[in-house]
C-alpha cells in the first residue's frame, strides 16, 4: 500500500512563528530652529531620521550631527536630548518599537553603532520602509483596516532591514566574544519560556519558588549574574521577559472564548480572578473582559 508519505520527494516548511512586537510613539513633526528635547531615556528601542534641516543628538555622552537622510538608532536605556542646528527648521520622523523576538533582540543590542549616515549600509536597507510609515503616518485614513495592515508590513519589512543588516555587519571575533554569556543568556530565556508553559499546562503548581531565582540557582549563578548577563544581551531584565511572555500567553487564552477568565487566572498561576485581573490591567490599562470584548461581544 503506497500512503501519502512515501509519494513525498521534496518538502520545505517555514519555522513556526511565535513573537509578538509594539510600535509606540510613531510620529512625523517639523519643529522651529529653537526646539529642543531634554535628556530621557526609555525600555523601548528607537529609530530617529531626519528629514530636512539639522539635528544634534547627545546619546550617552556622545554628539552625533544629523542632516537629512542621516539616522539614529537607540537601545533600550540609552540616555539622549536633541536640538537644532542652524537657523532652518528641522523636519524628523521617530517611532518607538519593542519585540519578544530573542535573536533579533540580541542583534540590537549587540549594535553598538547608533549614528548611521544617509549613505550607510543601515540607512539605505531601512529607508524604503520608513518612507511607507511616514506616508502612512501623515494619511488621515491609517485608523482603517487596510492601513494598518499596511503599517505592519512596512514595519517587518522595517525589522527585516534591521536585522538584516545588523546580521551581516558583525564581526566574526566580535560575535566569538562572550560566547558564555550569550549561551548562558540564552538557556536562562528558555527556562522563562519553560517555566511558563509548564504553568499554563498544569505541570508546575502555584505558588512555587520565585522562577528567576529557581533557574539562577539550577545554572550555579547568583540572582545579580543572571539579571546581568541577560540585560546585557537582550536589553530587558529577565522579569520584563517573563512579564512579557506572561502578557502574551494572557492575550492567547483570552482570545479562546471557551475559556472562563477565571480558569485562565488559574492555568497562569494566579491566586485568584481579581489578582490576575489587577496585573492585566496594569500591563494593558484594560481588564481581561474589556480585552476580550473586542473579539467577542
Amino acid at each position: 500500500m503506497v500512503t501519502l508519505s512515501d509519494r513525498k520527494r521534496k518538502e520545505f516548511m517555514l519555522p513556526d512563528v511565535d513573537s509578538t512586537f509594539r510600535m509606540f510613539a510613531a510620529h512625523w513633526r517639523t519643529v522651529e530652529p529653537d526646539w529642543k528635547y531634554p535628556v530621557h531615556k526609555h525600555s523601548l528601542f528607537e529609530v530617529n531620521l531626519v528629514l530636512t534641516g539639522t539635528q544634534e543628538m547627545r546619546v550617552n555622552r556622545q554628539i552625533y550631527k544629523q542632516g537629512p537622510g542621516d539616522l539614529l538608532l537607540l537601545n533600550p536605556g540609552d540616555e539622549h536630548e536633541s536640538r537644532v542646528i542652524g537657523e532652518e527648521e528641522m523636519t524628523y520622523y521617530c517611532l518607538h518599537f519593542d519585540v519578544d523576538e530573542r535573536s533579533f533582540r540580541e542583534l540590537l543590542c549587540r549594535n553598538q553603532e547608533c549614528y548611521h549616515a544617509e549613505e550607510s549600509q543601515l540607512a539605505k536597507a531601512i529607508r524604503p520602509a520608513l518612507d511607507k510609515l511616514i506616508a502612512l503616518t501623515r494619511e488621515e485614513s491609517s485608523v482603517r483596516v487596510e492601513s494598518r495592515m499596511s503599517v505592519l508590513s512596512a514595519l517587518f519589512e522595517l525589522f527585516a532591514g534591521i536585522s538584516g543588516t545588523l546580521s551581516s555587519s558583525v564581526n566574526g571575533e566580535q560575535a566569538a566574544l562572550g560566547m558564555g554569556i550569550k549561551q548562558s543568556a540564552s538557556r536562562i530565556a528558555s527556562q522563562i519560556e519553560r517555566s511558563i508553559e509548564d504553568k499554563v499546562e498544569g505541570y508546575s503548581e502555584a505558588g512555587e519558588q520565585d522562577t528567576i531565582a529557581r533557574i539562577a540557582a539550577e545554572m550555579g549563578y547568583s540572582t545579580s549574574s543572571v539579571n546581568r548577563m541577560f540585560t546585557q544581551v537582550y536589553g530587558m531584565s529577565p522579569r520584563q521577559y517573563k512579564s512579557t511572555l506572561m502578557l502574551k500567553k494572557s492575550k492567547l487564552l483570552l482570545m479562546d472564548p471557551e475559556l472562563l477568565i477565571e480558569d485562565i487566572s488559574a492555568r497562569l498561576g494566579y491566586q485568584n480572578m481579581a489578582h490576575f485581573s489587577r496585573q492585566f490591567k496594569r500591563w494593558t490599562g484594560e481588564s481581561p473582559s474589556s480585552f476580550r470584548g473586542k473579539f467577542y461581544d
